[in-house]
Parts: C-alpha cells; sequence; structure tokens
C-alpha cells in the first residue's frame, strides 16, 4: 500500500507530460472560461497586431541578411496563450496579411516577392508551425513551471524551415560550409531570451489563473456553507 503511494505523484507526473489523450484548457480558457468564439477570434486579431509591432523593433549583425527582432516573441505568447488551433489561425492571419502587402513584418515590409523571395521566408514559414506546437504542448500539462520547454521547443522548430528554406533556394546566403554559423547561432543567445520572457509572461499567466480558480472555489464553497448553516428562529 506505501509503495503505490508513494508511485503516486510520480504517475500524476508522467500524466502531466502527455502528449496524447485529450487536451486540457488553454492560459486563455483557464483565464477566462466562459470566453466564446467572438472573444477568442478578437484576442486572436489582437496577436496578430502584437507580432506587427513586434516586428518593427529590429536590427541587423554585421553581414547578416536576417534581422533580429522581437517578432518572434509574439509568435511564443500566441503559442502560451491560445489554444493551438487558435494560434495557428492568428500566425496564419498574420502571415496572409504580410502576403497580401500589408507591411506588417519586420522593417514594414510585405508581399509575395518579400515572403518568397527572401531569406527570411524560411523563418515565417516556421512561425506557422511554432505557435500551434507550443499551444499544443501547453494543453497537455507543459505549462506554469514547465511553460519554458514548449517555449524552447518552439524556437527550435522555427529553425527548421528556415534552414531547408535556404539550403534549397539560392540567396547567395549563407557561404557554403557556413549553414549553422550564419543562420542559427547568431540568432541563439537572442532567442533564449525570447523564449525566457515569453516563459516568464506564460508561467505567471497561469499562476495567475490557478489564483482565480482558488478564490472562485473559495467563494462557491463559503457561499454553499453559508446557505446550509441553520437560521435562528425569529
Amino acid at each position: 500500500m506505501r509503495s503505490m503511494a508513494a508511485s503516486l505523484p510520480r504517475i500524476e507526473r508522467i500524466a502531466a507530460w502527455r502528449l496524447r489523450g485529450d487536451s486540457g484548457p488553454s492560459l486563455l480558457g483557464a483565464l477566462f472560461p466562459s470566453a466564446g468564439v467572438l472573444a477568442r477570434v478578437a484576442v486572436a486579431v489582437v496577436f496578430i497586431g502584437v507580432m506587427a509591432g513586434l516586428a518593427q523593433a529590429r536590427f541587423y549583425l554585421p553581414g547578416n541578411p536576417v534581422p533580429v527582432t522581437l517578432q518572434t516573441l509574439g509568435v511564443l505568447l500566441a503559442g502560451g496563450v491560445l489554444g493551438w488551433r487558435w494560434a495557428f489561425l492568428s500566425v496564419a492571419g498574420y502571415y496572409l496579411l504580410g502576403m497580401a502587402g500589408a507591411p506588417v513584418f519586420q522593417g514594414g515590409q510585405g508581399g509575395w516577392h518579400y515572403v518568397a523571395g527572401s531569406v527570411t521566408g524560411g523563418y515565417l514559414l516556421g512561425f506557422l508551425v511554432s505557435a500551434p506546437v507550443i499551444a499544443f504542448l501547453t494543453q497537455r500539462g507543459w505549462n506554469r513551471n514547465r511553460v519554458v520547454w514548449p517555449m524552447l521547443i518552439g524556437t527550435l522548430v522555427v529553425y527548421v524551415p528556415a534552414l531547408l528554406w535556404v539550403s534549397v533556394f539560392d540567396f547567395g546566403w549563407p557561404a557554403e560550409g557556413e549553414l549553422l554559423s550564419s543562420a542559427v547561432y547568431p540568432f541563439l543567445p537572442g532567442d533564449l531570451l525570447k523564449l525566457a520572457l515569453a516563459a516568464l509572461a506564460a508561467g505567471a499567466g497561469w499562476h495567475y489563473a490557478d489564483f482565480r480558480r482558488r478564490r472562485r472555489s473559495a467563494a462557491a464553497g463559503a457561499s454553499a456553507i453559508s446557505r446550509a448553516a441553520p437560521r435562528g428562529e425569529d
């Protein structure tokens, strides 16, 4: 009996890291359980604006045509807050808006030529995968104090289509034999900082959601006790 009881916490920890089965709520759902479709659409649109705004904060590393931006921070936050469907729709809306010519990408750029004909096209495709992957993992227990792991995985996911993009298409960059040293390593310090900020924000959001849930439960319990208490005679 004692060994069985001792194994329960470990079983619970394993279950919290599950990848199969029913998903839990997103952070948005945990904070606002009664949020309807229109509210979720509105939040997804807000994140499109957040990504567009953060994309304008940029700088270039010497000899590197890909700018360092805060755009990825917006993508990570969308994945950490929205469910995987809404995270994908939000980033897809941002991507399509930019492809249609809206100046939502770094430096106020946009249009089909920028998406398909620049070295950053693969990074943009990576955003479409990163956000729903983060959301998928957070809805399966990779949240609260564990949320740094989905953020790390989501950050690394961005590099997969980015590297394939510059490997398949000839942009003259990076030079032969410099794929990782030019297209990955220079961006890692900034990406680690961005994923840390996103993890802190999402983790704080989950702890606040837990606090609100406990407060609601305590209020409901106090109300039930008050109703059940016998009343004195008049």
